[in-house]
């Protein structure tokens, strides 16, 4: 088990990844920290974006995954996940990957530690209020942590993934908690008040997928640079 304290669990899971592809023997690595903010990707954007990714350059997808056993938010984490990765044995395969296409749904999830529900339908209901305007086929599922699985610190975000007639996938992921002092570890005294309104993180999540996909790409701008490290991977 690796516990991390310096950068969010999102921002090693994508050199682990790599590596791991590459590596003697499969990969199974347990992380421990924040695994939620609002500065790296998510483990939600990386389980459902990113490993899906990897299907395009052949790899097994049955034996990659990850497993989110309790999620940690800013500023004190206890989060915890578990990423398992193959090796490729010979090496990727070539892509010629050119075509967005149209969006034909909209999935993921939110997720709240620490307080209640209702941020997460309030904060649902917000970003449907912009999709249903655009698309039918849209649908957010909640997950709502209590216990040893909520983590240290109070919060809530959401992961929206929208994927393409032509099976690429774009994403768009925040969170919301209380700050931290990098001085001192101390909470900041303007934000021991409130969280942010959820109606507000739901339709700048929304209005920010809507934005990723009129760059009318086969990726996210979260994702360009894995995509082009696994460009230069193929042989």
């Amino acid at each position: 088990m690796v516990v991390l304290t310096s950068r969010f669990v999102g921002y090693f899971l994508e050199p682990l990844l790599v590596l791991g592809l590459f590596g003697k023997k499969p990969l199974s690595i347990r992380l421990k920290g924040i695994t939620n903010d609002a500065k790296d990707p998510s483990v939600d954007t990386f389980r459902s974006t990113t490993l899906p990714l990897l299907k395009w350059f052949r790899v097994h997808s049955e034996e990659l995954q990850l497993k989110i056993e309790s999620r940690g938010v800013p500023p004190h984490g206890g989060g915890e996940v578990v990423l398992s990765v193959p090796i490729v044995h010979t090496s990727l395969t070539v892509v010629n990957w050119i075509d967005e296409e149209m969006v034909k749904r909209i999935r993921r999830v939110s997720f709240s530690t620490r307080v209640s529900v209702q941020f997460e339908n309030r904060m649902i209901q917000s970003a449907h209020g912009i999709f249903n305007l655009l698309l039918p086929d849209v649908h957010i599922f909640t997950d709502h942590k209590v216990g040893q699985q909520a983590g240290n610190s109070p919060g809530y975000g959401i992961s929206l993934v929208a994927k393409t007639t032509s099976g690429c996938f774009i994403s768009a992921d925040t969170a919301v908690s209380y700050g931290q002092r990098e001085e001192t570890g101390e909470l900041e005294d303007e934000e021991k008040k409130d969280l942010a309104p959820p109606e507000d993180v739901g339709e700048q999540m929304a209005s920010a997928l809507l934005e990723e996909i009129e760059q009318e790409g086969v990726m996210d701008s979260t994702h360009q640079g894995l995509l082009f490290l696994l460009f230069a991977l193929c042989p």
